[in-house]
C-alpha cells in the first residue's frame, strides 16, 4: 500500500527543487507550476454553506478568468434552502482577486452539472429541476459577466426544458457547448415510457433562449444505443462543437453484461446523423459493429473481462479529430483514460493514467488540444488522483498519446503536475474536480475540498498553472 505521507513529500520537495532552480536558469524544459502571480500562491479559496464546489473556471474573452461555483444553503437571502445556487469569482489576466458575485436566488437547480462561457462572456449553466415527485426538466441558465441574469435570454436567463416523452419523464441535463453564433447545445438523460430506458436527450437554443426550429424540426433530438434487451439506459454526458458538427458522448449500458460502453455520436448543423462519422462500420468495435453510420459503441482496453468505463469530456480539434476522457476500473483503484479518433470516427490510441500516484482513485476535470487548430497538438488532461483523492491534477501527452516527459513532476516521464488547495502534504481527502479550460500556455483548474476533516463542509479552490520560468544567465560571463 502507498505510504501517501512519504509519497507527498517526495513530490512537493521535487517541485521546491525544480522551483529552486529557475533563478539559476536551470529549469526543467517544458514544465508547469503554480502560477504565483495568481491569487494566493496560485490558489484562491472559498467556503459558505454546507458546500461550496468549484463547477468550472473559464478564461474570460475579455482577458483574466472567472471561477464558477455553486453551493447549497440552509436558507438565506440570496439562496433557496435545499436548492443549488450560484456564485461567479472573476480575476483579472495578472491573477489578482475581483468582488464576487452572487447570482439572483430565482436561478438555482435541483442539480447543476455543466457550464460554458460563450463569445461575450457569458455564463451558461446546466442541470436539473425538480416538478413533482420523480418529474425533472432540464434546467439552463445564462448570466451577464456582472453576476446578474441575461435578460435577453428568454427574458429572465432562464430556461427549463421538458422533452415529456412518457415515464417518469425523468430528466437531466449534464453537459452544455457555446457554437460560434453563441447557440447553446445542452445535452443529458431523458426517461421513455418503457421502464429502465432512457436515450441521449440533446437541445439547441437560439441565443435568444427560444429552441431551434433549425436543429431536428424542434429543437430536440433523443439519440439511442439500447444495447441490452431489458436494461436500455443511455445518458449524454459530453458534448463539443467544431465546424457545425455537434459530438457527444455518454454512457451506454450493456445490460447483458452488466456494465457501461461509450456512445459516441456526431450530428450535422441540421441534427441529423453526420453518415460520415463511423460510415458503415468502425474499428475496434467487439461486439457492436451493428451501431455506425453517426454513432459508435467503444470501451476501453481489452473487451475481456468487461469493465464499466465512463466518458466526462471530450474535445474536436479544427480537422474533425476527437479526444475524449474518462474513467475506467482497475484492481481497487480508478484509472483515467484518453482516446483518440480520427475525422471519421475511427479509433487512433488510448492510454491510461493514475493522475501521478499509484493505487488513485482518479475523477476527470476535463480534456483539452492545446492547439486546436493543429493535428500535431499536445493534449493536457486535468483531474483529481489519490488513494483518498487527494491532490489535483494536470498531465500533458503528445498528440499520439505519449506522456509528455518533464512537463511535471510525477507520473510517467514526469508528465503529471499535482496540486493541492491547501498547504500541506495533499489535502484531506475527497477532492473533486472542476470542468477545466486553458487559457493559452496557463492551466485553469479549480474543484472542491475537505480544508480541516473529512467530516467539514465542502470548500471551493480557484487555481492557475503556469509555464515554467526560468532566468536566462551566463550568456555573456556572470552579467545576465
Amino acid at each position: 500500500m502507498l505510504d501517501i505521507s512519504r509519497c507527498s513529500f517526495a513530490l512537493r520537495s521535487l517541485a521546491l527543487f525544480t522551483a529552486l532552480l529557475a533563478p539559476l536558469g536551470i529549469a526543467v524544459a517544458d514544465s508547469i507550476e503554480l502560477d504565483p502571480a495568481f491569487a494566493t500562491n496560485g490558489r484562491a479559496n472559498y467556503s459558505y454553506g454546507d458546500y461550496f464546489k468549484t463547477l468550472a473556471h473559464f478564461r474570460r474573452p475579455g482577458g483574466g478568468s472567472v471561477g464558477v461555483v455553486h453551493y447549497r444553503a440552509t436558507g438565506n437571502p440570496i439562496c433557496v434552502a435545499g436548492r443549488d445556487c450560484l456564485a461567479l469569482y472573476p480575476f483579472t489576466d495578472a491573477g489578482e482577486v475581483q468582488n464576487a458575485m452572487a447570482v439572483n436566488s430565482g436561478l438555482n437547480f435541483s442539480t447543476v452539472r455543466g457550464a460554458a462561457i460563450d463569445s461575450q462572456g457569458r455564463i451558461v449553466v446546466v442541470g436539473s429541476v425538480q416538478i413533482s415527485g420523480a418529474n425533472h426538466d432540464f434546467r439552463v441558465i445564462r448570466i451577464m459577466p456582472n453576476g446578474i441574469p441575461d435578460s435577453s435570454f428568454s427574458g429572465d436567463g432562464l430556461v427549463d426544458i421538458a422533452f415529456d416523452v412518457g415515464g417518469n419523464d425523468a430528466d437531466y441535463a449534464n453537459a452544455v457547448a457555446i457554437d460560434s453564433l453563441d447557440r447553446v447545445v445542452v445535452v443529458g438523460q431523458v426517461d421513455r415510457q418503457t421502464a429502465n430506458d432512457s436515450d441521449f436527450g440533446i437541445v439547441r437554443l437560439t441565443s435568444a433562449g427560444a429552441l431551434d426550429s433549425s436543429f431536428d424540426n424542434d429543437g430536440l433530438r433523443l439519440i439511442h444505443f439500447d444495447l441490452g434487451a431489458t436494461l436500455q439506459i443511455d445518458s449524454a454526458t459530453a458534448v463539443a462543437i467544431q465546424g457545425g458538427k455537434i459530438s457527444v458522448g455518454g454512457l451506454a449500458l450493456d445490460g447483458g453484461l452488466g456494465v457501461s460502453r461509450i456512445g459516441l455520436t456526431r450530428l450535422n448543423d441540421n441534427g441529423s446523423y453526420d453518415d460520415t462519422f463511423c460510415p458503415g462500420a468502425c474499428n475496434y468495435m467487439g461486439t457492436y459493429t451493428a451501431i455506425h453510420t453517426g454513432r459508435r459503441v467503444i470501451f476501453y482496453g481489452n473487451d475481456t473481462p468487461a469493465l464499466s468505463d465512463s466518458i466526462t469530456s471530450l474535445a474536436v480539434n479544427s480537422a474533425g479529430e476527437m479526444i475524449t476522457a474518462g474513467t475506467t476500473p482497475g484492481s481497487g483503484e480508478t484509472f483515467g483514460y484518453v482516446q483518440k479518433f480520427d475525422a471519421a470516427g475511427q479509433w487512433l490510441a488510448e492510454v491510461a493514467t493514475q493522475g501521478g500516484l499509484p493505487d488513485s482513485r482518479v475523477y476527470i476535470g476535463g480534456v483539452h488540444w492545446s492547439n486546436p487548430a493543429s493535428t500535431s497538438s499536445t493534449v493536457v488532461l486535468t483531474g483529481v488522483s489519490g488513494p483518498n483523492e487527494e491532490f489535483f491534477f494536470a498531465q500533458r501527452f503528445s498528440s499520439a498519446l505519449v506522456p509528455s516527459n518533464g512537463w511535471g513532476f510525477a507520473g510517467p516521464g514526469s508528465s503529471v503536475y499535482l496540486s493541492t488547495a491547501g498547504t500541506g502534504l495533499g489535502d484531506v481527502g475527497d477532492n473533486r474536480p472542476a470542468l477545466s479550460s486553458l487559457d493559452g500556455g496557463r492551466v485553469l483548474i479549480g474543484g472542491m475540498y475537505k480544508p480541516a476533516a473529512l467530516s467539514d463542509p465542502y470548500s471551493a479552490t480557484i487555481q492557475r498553472l503556469r509555464p515554467f520560468v526560468s532566468v536566462a544567465i551566463f550568456k555573456s560571463g556572470f552579467e545576465n
